[in-house]
Order: C-alpha cells, then sequence, then structure tokens
C-alpha cells in the first residue's frame, strides 16, 4: 500500500530564490511583510470595507473599466515581465494580458447589477433579498498564469464590492505588483488591493486572519485542503480551483486528425504546468493506430525554445524541483509503459534553462500514476476504449473533474457524453475555450465554487432576507 504524506505547508517546495526558467538569472526578490504589516494592511482592507466602496456601484464601474483600460496599454511591458518571469512562450503572454483584460471589462459591466429580488406575501407583506459584499477578501495567486488567474477572480469580487488582499507566488511577484501598481494609475485606492508578500507563514497569518472573509486559491489539490482546513474554525469562505487531470474523449466517427493535434497542442500549454491542460487523450480503438501517429508527428514538430521568441511553441518549466520531478514520471513512463517519444531533458549547451521535450505514453493501466497524478508537466497518456460507456468509464476514473472533452461527429451522442463526464467544463469538438462569461470549476478534487460569469461575482457575496411586515400581521 501506498502512504501519502499529509501536506503540512502552504506552498510547494520552491527553489531557494526564484528565477527566469529559460536564462536561470536571478529574478527581482521583495521582501516579506512582518507579522505586523500583514496584520495592518488586513486592517486598512477592513477599514475601507466599511467605506463607500460596497455601495457606490458606478464608482466600481468606472474604476474597473478604467483599469482594464490601462491594463491594455501596457500590454507589451507585461508581457515582457511574464516571459522572463514564468518562462511562457510570447504568444501565450499576450493572450494572458488579454484575457486579463476581458475579466475587467466584462466584471465592470456587471458591477452595476449586483441585485437581488423582492416578493409581496398574501398577508401584505414583503421579503427583500439583498445581496451585499462577503467582506475582505484574500487572492492567492500561482505563478502559471498569474494576471489571469488574479483577474479571474479580483476583477468580480471587487464588482461585488469587496476589498482585497492579492498574495502572488514567489516567482510572479514583480508583474503581478506592476500590475496593481497600474490599478492605482486607474484610480484605485491603496487600501481597496493591497498587494501581501511572503512565504507560507505569511500565507497562514493571512487566511487565518479573523477579519479576512474569504480566500480564493488557485493551486494544488493538497495545498487547497490544508487551506480550507485552516480557514475553516472562522468559518471563512474557500473557493478553491485545485489540480486537473484532463481527458479529451475521441470517437471514430470525430475528425481524428484535428482532434490528434488539438491534444498535442493542448498538452504543452505552459510547457503542460497547467490544470486544464490536456493530459489524457483517450481514442476509440478502432482509429487509435491513426490518432497516435498524428499526436506523435505534431509532438516531435513543436518548437522548444527561448520563450520570447515568436515562433516557440513550449518554453521551460519553471524549476530545476519541477524538472526533476518531470523526469521521475518520465522514467516511470519508459518502465512501465511505451514512451511513444519526448521526456529527453533538453542540453545545456542548446537551452541552459530547464527545458524538455514533449513526451507521450501509451500502455498503461489505468490505476498507473502516469494517469492518475496530476503531473503539471507535458507528458500526455495515450488509451483506448471500444464503446460510449468504455469512455465514460476511463474518463471518470480519476478523483479530478476540472475540464474535459469530447469529440464526434454524432450530436446526440455528444449531449450523452457531455453530461456523463464528470467535469466542470466539457468542450464538444474543441478545448481550451474560456471566457469571461460562463463559470468555470472543477467536481471532486479540482475544488470548491466557481469562477467566471454572474455566478463568479455571486461566490463574493452574501444574502440577506429583509422582511417588511404587512398590516395583518
Amino acid at each position: 500500500m501506498t502512504v501519502v504524506p499529509q501536506i503540512r505547508t502552504w506552498d510547494v517546495p520552491q527553489d531557494a530564490r526564484p528565477a527566469c526558467p529559460a536564462t536561470l538569472r536571478p529574478l527581482t526578490e521583495v521582501p516579506a511583510l512582518t507579522p505586523d504589516e500583514l496584520d495592518a494592511a488586513v486592517r486598512r482592507a477592513a477599514a475601507a470595507q466599511r467605506g463607500t466602496w460596497p455601495v457606490d456601484a458606478r464608482r466600481r464601474q468606472t474604476l474597473l473599466w478604467r483599469w482594464a483600460e490601462v491594463l491594455g496599454e501596457h500590454t507589451e511591458e507585461l508581457v515582457h515581465a511574464l516571459v522572463a518571469e514564468s518562462g511562457k512562450p510570447v504568444r501565450e503572454a499576450r493572450t494572458e494580458v488579454a484575457g486579463a483584460v476581458e475579466a475587467l471589462r466584462y466584471n465592470a459591466g456587471l458591477a452595476r447589477a449586483v441585485g437581488g429580488r423582492a416578493g409581496t406575501l398574501p398577508d401584505g407583506s414583503e421579503a427583500h433579498l439583498v445581496r451585499e459584499p462577503v467582506g475582505v477578501s484574500a487572492f492567492i495567486v500561482p505563478w502559471n498564469w498569474p494576471l489571469l488567474l488574479l483577474f479571474r477572480d479580483l476583477a468580480p469580487a471587487l464588482a461585488a464590492g469587496v476589498t482585497a488582499l492579492v498574495k502572488p507566488a514567489p516567482q510572479t511577484t514583480p508583474v503581478t505588483r506592476r500590475a496593481l501598481e497600474l490599478g492605482r494609475e486607474a484610480g484605485v485606492g491603496d487600501d481597496l488591493v493591497q498587494l501581501v508578500v511572503g512565504d507560507g507563514l505569511v500565507g497562514n497569518a493571512l487566511v487565518t486572519h479573523p477579519l479576512v472573509r474569504a480566500v480564493a486559491f488557485t493551486g494544488s489539490t493538497g495545498v487547497g485542503a490544508a487551506i480550507r482546513g485552516a480557514a475553516a474554525p472562522d468559518m471563512t469562505r474557500t473557493l478553491l480551483e485545485l489540480g486537473g487531470k484532463a481527458s479529451m474523449v475521441v470517437f471514430e466517427d470525430a475528425d481524428v486528425e484535428k482532434a490528434a493535434e488539438t491534444a498535442a497542442r493542448a498538452s504543452v500549454i505552459t510547457s503542460g504546468q497547467m490544470c486544464m491542460a490536456c493530459t489524457r487523450f483517450l481514442v476509440q480503438r478502432s482509429v487509435f493506430e491513426r490518432a497516435r501517429d498524428r499526436v506523435v508527428d505534431v509532438l516531435r514538430g513543436l518548437r522548444v525554445g527561448d520563450p520570447a521568441e515568436e515562433k516557440t511553441d513550449m518554453g521551460p518549466l519553471i524549476s530545476a524541483s519541477a524538472l526533476d520531478r518531470f523526469s521521475g514520471y518520465v522514467d516511470l513512463a519508459r518502465s512501465s509503459g511505451r514512451l511513444l517519444t519526448g521526456g529527453e531533458r533538453v542540453s545545456p549547451d542548446e537551452l541552459r534553462g530547464h527545458f524538455v521535450t514533449p513526451a507521450a505514453v501509451t500502455d498503461v493501466p489505468l490505476d498507473s500514476p502516469l494517469v492518475q497524478d496530476d503531473i503539471f508537466g507535458p507528458l500526455l497518456t495515450l488509451e483506448t476504449f471500444d464503446d460510449e460507456d468504455g469512455a465514460v468509464e476511463a474518463a471518470n476514473a480519476t478523483p479530478y473533474g476540472l475540464a474535459a472533452a469530447v469529440w464526434t461527429g454524432n450530436g446526440p451522442r455528444s449531449l450523452r457524453m457531455a453530461r456523463a463526464l464528470q467535469a466542470g467544463t466539457v468542450w464538444v469538438n474543441g478545448y481550451n475555450r474560456s471566457y469571461p462569461e460562463m463559470p468555470s470549476g472543477g467536481y471532486g478534487s479540482s475544488g470548491l465554487g466557481r469562477t467566471r460569469g454572474v455566478e463568479g461575482l455571486e461566490q463574493f457575496t452574501e444574502i440577506k432576507h429583509v422582511h417588511f411586515s404587512g398590516e395583518e400581521e
């Protein structure tokens, strides 16, 4: 029996000092807050929460829209920082900044639509349901999509009227700080959104502070569970988007070649270091060989290299520890399955940073860690199924349920499969389409709550029932 150690730290292990994952040059370090400084920041946010911000919807709308404009005006500056700090390709970085801008714009529109409902009862009394901001909220943001994931959660929270404390990952603290500075330029007050910098001790103090009423966290399932437990004594609301193990299910009546190319490219988004990356490619047995060969061709044709170059498809892994972890899974693929391509460390003579080639493996059992674990690296498992029941059983066989996809030319089958797959988002004949209007989130070990959409805003509100007595009472 394998014993999994209980996670007792807030953050996954980091290297001693953050460095550019492509060049290994040290990144700027930002001093951590002391306990007294953190407490003062939370109290400033609480004081602002008692001010006019929660009730001045027009002001919230104006400032969010202006922040979007300022962020967009500094796109190339932010893109350059994202490439240097996270190692993501420049084209992906532009997509990230554009997504952050859209999150602000969409939620600016929602800021003046936060409402409730009212009804008249038979005795002449009236019942009103009112939505009010949940209160001071903390946002703990990962390094892989630091701007998009921040504004995905922060923008609706601000639209709802909360005040915020933002704790970024060490690697991407500078770009996060710059984005918040641009908020100041847009007119967002110092006490409305504050940067909180530090290690796990600072994170612990933030989550357990009695004046913090909600915590939004994106990251690993183990850390999310620890945060939920720490927040529980004060009944602090936790909104968690956690690990993923996304499957793409492809039937023989689909465009198999297009599906295979899509799966291959989706497996290397952010070098596979993304919770919605495609990690499992499930193909109907009759067309498996054709799909397998296309995946291998696409992966071998991807350009791994300098993330600052426009032609680069995949950059480095984030750190030396991430590289070692990924290499361990590749060794397992070689020993327990059939490694079809990739998985090699790129020689430092060619690329100095934490570079690997994207990998694909087949002939692995369903209970293998290669299938079950959130590897967080560019490794795609290729698996077969015979019919719909087999596809559903295999796709739902992990504890995760963040995203999935089904490819078929049969309309009724696409609907059946979309309903049967246990995931918060299911794409049909496509992959990785997310936008501010539609909520996303996970089943099972992939988290709690939903982000984006009207639902994302409502997560940061409390519902109050106000009753006005009628004449007959």
